[in-house]
């Protein structure tokens, strides 16, 4: 069977990758011709009965090899690959490859400090596949300036920029406060460069001067254990007013929004920080690292230094409640998909 269109996607099961996968896999549901390379992880909407074909990836490097030796067979002159997950097929040719960079750890040499090993030889395996493949691929996609900026630096190649999202639905754009449960909400996970450390010292220092705001952690407590632990060590200590929400589906994140005060976001880099525009659609006040990729997507209530928990507890202290705003227009998944094809 001749494929004109693929969805690459192997490595995409959780997180923001997957927020914004979906969205794209429900556009294409009805389009013929069409393969979809999915990860077996990936938890799929009941509702989706795609018409095109459905490649499952098992976890595993033996599983992953397998299919991109069937892939390389399915890969046609006229065949046109989408690839959202970082990475373009390791060995097809002759068709047209699209490649969605979202992990700035791939493009940029950040140390890996602070990962488990086994995270760290994958992270460094797939820099190697990216570099390795990147003359094939004939288009690069990001989200921000700063992403297409880190593109360019490392890879000397140049990147269209296109950032889209499904805005979720809200019931009202403003958020009651007499309503809210938290002051602060952080829609992380626990990875290093998230620098939930930094933001737990600065409630620290909020702490020892009386000041006791509530705040909300999406953190995975078996995930990122270590880390959760020592959060929990700080709460005792201090007597933190500090809650955690995990495992939660995409609706039950919208409805978190309604239940803060205030987005706080002390990240030291993003593609894209998907819960900026989140909590900026929902109403929300954000209160963000003063940094590029902050800048390239919202319009801060306050912004601060995220290596230094002195300014962040300063910034908390004095912060005022005004909402976050989008300045510039999201393109819509369709239209995404639309930029991509027709191109």
């Amino acid at each position: 069977m001749i494929f004109t269109k693929i969805l690459y996607a192997p490595n995409i099961h959780q997180g923001g990758g997957r927020t914004l996968l979906l969205p794209l896999l429900e556009s294409l549901e009805n389009t013929d011709g069409i393969l979809f390379v999915l990860d077996e992880r990936l938890i799929l909407p009941a509702s989706w009965k795609p018409v095109g074909t459905l490649l499952i990836v098992h976890p595993g490097f033996f599983s992953r090899l397998n299919v991109e030796f069937q892939l390389r067979k399915l890969f046609t002159a006229t065949s046109h690959a989408l690839c959202m997950g970082n990475l373009p097929p390791l060995m097809a040719e002759g068709g047209k490859t699209t490649v969605f960079i979202q992990n700035c750890y791939l493009i940029d040499q950040l140390p890996l400090t602070g990962f488990p090993s086994l995270v760290r030889a994958r992270i460094m395996m797939e820099r190697w596949w990216l570099r390795f493949r990147a003359g094939s691929i004939d288009r690069f996609i990001v989200q921000t300036n700063s992403m297409a900026l880190r593109l360019k630096k490392h890879l000397s190649r140049n990147a269209d920029i296109i950032p889209f999202f499904q805005l979720p639905e809200v019931a009202d754009s403003s958020v009651a406060i007499e309503k809210t449960q938290y002051d602060y909400l952080y829609v992380a996970s626990g990875e290093p460069h998230k620098n939930h450390k930094v933001l737990i010292q600065a409630w620290v220092d909020l702490a020892k001067i009386g000041q006791f705001p509530s705040l909300c952690l999406t953190l995975d407590r078996h995930k990122f254990f270590e880390l959760y632990d020592w959060i929990r060590m700080k709460t005792d200590q201090y007597d933190l007013h500090i809650k955690f929400k995990y495992d939660l589906s995409q609706n039950e994140v919208t409805q978190l929004y309604g239940k803060a005060r205030a987005l706080i976001y002390p990240s030291l880099f993003e593609s894209f920080g998907l819960p900026l525009i989140e909590a900026a659609h929902a109403g929300l006040p954000v209160l963000a690292a003063d940094l590029d990729y902050v800048h390239d997507v919202i319009i801060a209530s306050a912004t601060f230094d995220p290596n230094s928990p002195q300014d962040i507890a300063s910034a908390v202290s004095k912060f005022t409640y005004n909402p976050a705003s989008i300045p510039k227009p999201m393109s819509t998944p369709d239209q995404f998909l639309l930029s991509v094809f027709k191109k």
